[in-house]
């Protein structure tokens, strides 16, 4: 029984289980920078400078920014754990939510954090050592700078510096339980640097660009949906409500490889390659927070759908529907747009298959003259696919008219080609990654040139004009795939 006639004790926390625990967030390097741009971006920063400097394996990380900075009680307020609730209000700019991401961010990676700060009016400095957290078991947040000799944190007007020392886990051990390597420090800063790209791409592509400075280079924005190209498809932006509010979704079909240059098919495949970033991009205030999902309404990551990718915007203020976690990477779409969301999934990677199946012949397909395909898809009452070669391509028709006694011979011909077609070894080379294919004659432009010479010259033989002849072939593969070829060809013999 309490005998003061209170009806509640005050349990505060244990200072070091807390931050143990807050270590295990799931950050990797490049989520724990991002979080630490995000609060550069909501100080107005024009500049961020990351730097990750060796120093004889003694290695450490800053992060600096010209925004508005701190003074000493409001950089105190920032190194408090849950600074903020993620119940306030929060203006349009501000791209946190918990009040936790500065703390947890970094300590997932080091077991020192220290804040420099200047809000113009003067220097404050705050650190966390979890060392000394553990060996004193209390909250002792200090005022200076860790004993490791720090040379670029001068900040001459407002701004801001964060800096992770005994950084533990920034790289981990190597294979053999030894120290890491120069090579993988620096192999992380590459991968940050690419995490960054895609991440904050609209603001550092905007008309007063944010500049991210990365050991001495600048950032370059990575644009997952080539919105620029010609190539690219866009069913434009709609508008789904939600809860007085609006979420925006884009969707995109890439161009078909043969439609972009090698270099371009490099830079827009990413790091992860074409079907791991299929799917939806979610952002949050322009911010992405998910790179390549279907979110559990668009279905399967496809060879056929690699090409569709969809831009979601939703403001800050809608966070709890879309239950945001701490890192700012897991989303979950809400019940009310499940059935929107997996209708666009679905007609964008329809769009998407159809450029890919067709050799991005896609948008041509709607004119008046249809392209055609050497071979035809069959599917049975079962469900069985066969696939037949299309008797009425006009190579096979003009064959089956040059040599009327020999008909039953080609026929057979083809049969057998159809019933030894090598299903299960295409199937494997598809799943092993259909990049290394080739289109049809690539690389030789000049047979190309002579087949389509040789079958023109059968069809105009045969009474037709050449001008009708050469309309045929260019529908028809590998002639639709070549288009200057045939161009060309026209302006040789003279037609329009």
């Amino acid at each position: 029984m309490n005998i003061n006639g209170d009806d509640w004790d005050l349990v505060e926390p244990s200072a070091s289980p807390i931050f143990e625990s807050l270590r295990a967030f799931g950050y990797t390097p490049e989520t724990a920078i991002a979080d630490l741009v995000d609060n550069s971006i909501a100080a107005k920063a024009k500049n961020i400078f990351i730097s990750f400097q060796w120093n004889d394996g003694d290695c450490y990380v800053v992060v600096k920014d010209d925004g508005c900075g701190m003074g000493a009680q409001q950089l105190l307020d920032a190194m408090r754990l849950g600074s903020r609730s993620p119940l306030e209000e929060r203006s349009t700019g501000d791209l946190g939510r918990f009040g936790l991401g500065l703390k947890t961010a970094s300590i997932s990676q080091a077991r020192e954090l220290t804040v420099v700060s200047s809000d113009g009016s003067g220097i404050a400095v705050r650190r966390w050592d979890l060392d000394e957290v553990r060996a004193t078991g209390q909250w002792r947040l200090r005022t200076t700078l860790p004993e490791q000799v720090i040379d670029d944190i001068s900040i001459p007007g407002a701004g801001t510096a964060v800096i992770w020392t005994k950084c533990d886990r920034l790289v981990g051990l190597d294979d053999s339980g030894g120290r890491a390597t120069k090579t993988q420090f620096l192999a992380v800063a590459d991968r940050v640097e690419r995490h960054l790209a895609l991440t904050f791409h609209r603001f550092l592509s905007a008309r007063r660009a944010l500049k991210i400075n990365l050991n001495g280079e600048l950032i370059t924005p990575w644009d997952p949906f080539m919105a620029s190209h010609l190539g690219t498809w866009s069913g434009g932006e709609e508008h789904l409500p939600l809860d007085g509010s609006v979420v925006k979704v884009t969707s995109y079909v890439l161009p078909h490889k043969s439609k972009i240059s090698d270099h371009e098919h490099r830079e827009a495949a990413g790091v992860a390659g074409w079907n791991a970033n299929q799917g939806f991009y979610v952002y949050r205030n322009d911010r992405l927070l998910v790179a390549g999902s279907w979110l559990g309404v668009g279905g399967m990551k496809e060879e056929h759908a690699k090409l569709a990718r969809i831009a979601l915007d939703f403001p800050v203020e809608l966070d709890h529907h879309w239950q945001v976690d701490v890192r700012k990477s897991h989303v979950r779409p809400p019940a009310a747009l499940v059935t929107d969301l997996r209708r666009i999934a679905r007609d964008t990677k329809s769009k998407a298959q159809s450029v890919y199946r067709f050799r991005g012949q896609f948008s041509a397909r709607t004119a008046a003259q249809d392209f055609v395909f050497a071979w035809r898809e069959y599917k049975d009452r079962d469900g069985k696919i066969t696939y037949r070669i299309n008797r009425e391509n006009p190579v096979v028709t003009q064959l089956m008219e040059a040599a009327p006694g020999a008909q039953d011979e080609i026929r057979r011909l083809l049969r057998f080609v159809e019933e030894t077609l090598p299903l299960t070894q295409i199937a494997i080379h598809v799943a092993d990654g259909i990049e290394s294919s080739h289109r049809p004659y690539e690389g030789n432009a000049n047979e190309v040139m002579a087949d389509l010479d040789f079958l023109c010259q059968r069809m105009t033989n045969r009474g037709r004009d050449v001008a009708t002849a050469l309309n045929d072939l260019s529908t028809v593969e590998p002639f639709s795939l070549y288009p200057e070829i045939v161009a060309a060809y026209k302006e040789k013999v003279g037609v329009e």
